[in-house]
């Protein structure tokens, strides 16, 4: 089969030629993966361990976790992607992750999914607010007429929101989305709207006096960090092992 024609000086890949060079490239993407993996699996105390993280775990909950890890597997490298629920799934699906840990709700046979932690999302407004004013009880219909501003689509943290929104029978009026916490909350403390994100976000501005909690006892924001790889895979030693301390670190702080 010819696969390289000579044009003058120069080498041209055939039809064929370019047919096979590109699933060669898919051949050898693969080998390289497998040779990851082999490693991966072959030695707890060295090698690579590709997690996933989504936004707010990356931020606030991964370095307890991944300190821990380290005190006693060193020589580990850790090597994160951080994205919303949804990406970091298909990357898991896709073999590009070993286990990751998010915050939304997955619905995937393919996934094996494990809550190791819960969370709880909070309703912050600027201090200077309406609804930080009120001097009773804050009931749904208050929210109607607010502007939000929250995750973006595919977000764990906007599923929550919009899940319980609707269940009070509110439709929130979004009208900025932002790929962060940090981004939501200084958003919040300019005036563009409220917000409701993990108190892993909150806490310093509300402890600073940035921003003010509001409880609404209708709403449930509640919510579990879970850890998540593909069924019926044997995970590898690193993997295993850092699942391990996730759970442990979570039970031992009250999760």
């Amino acid at each position: 089969m010819k696969l390289v024609d000579i044009v003058g000086r120069r080498m041209r890949l055939t039809e064929a030629g370019a047919f096979f060079a590109e699933h060669a490239a898919r051949v050898l993407d693969v080998a390289a993966a497998l040779e990851r993996d082999m490693r991966e699996f072959a030695d707890v105390e060295s090698g690579e361990l590709r997690l996933g993280a989504t936004v707010t775990i990356g931020s606030y909950g991964l370095a307890p976790i991944a300190a821990r890890f380290y005190e006693h597997f060193p020589h580990v490298t850790l090597s994160v992607r951080v994205a919303n629920t949804r990406r970091i799934a298909e990357d898991v699906r896709h073999g590009a992750l070993s286990l990751a840990l998010v915050e939304g709700e997955l619905d995937d046979p393919a996934l094996d999914v494990v809550p190791y932690q819960h969370d709880l999302l909070a309703l912050v407004v600027p201090r200077a607010h309406r609804l930080a004013r009120l001097r009773r009880r804050i009931e749904p219909d208050d929210l109607r007429e607010e502007r939000f501003v929250a995750r973006e689509a595919g977000s764990g943290t906007r599923a929550l929101f919009e899940r319980a929104m609707r269940g009070a029978g509110i439709v929130p009026n979004v009208v900025l989305a932002l790929p962060t916490g940090e981004g939501i909350a200084q958003a919040v403390e300019a005036g563009v709207g409220i917000a409701a994100i993990s108190t892993l976000v909150t806490r310093a501005a509300v402890e600073a006096g940035r921003l003010r909690r509001i409880e609404v006892p209708q709403l449930d924001f509640r919510r579990s960090f879970q850890l998540v790889r593909m069924k019926h895979l044997t995970p590898s030693p690193a993997a295993q092992a850092f699942a391990r301390i996730a759970v442990e670190l979570g039970t031992a702080s009250g999760g």
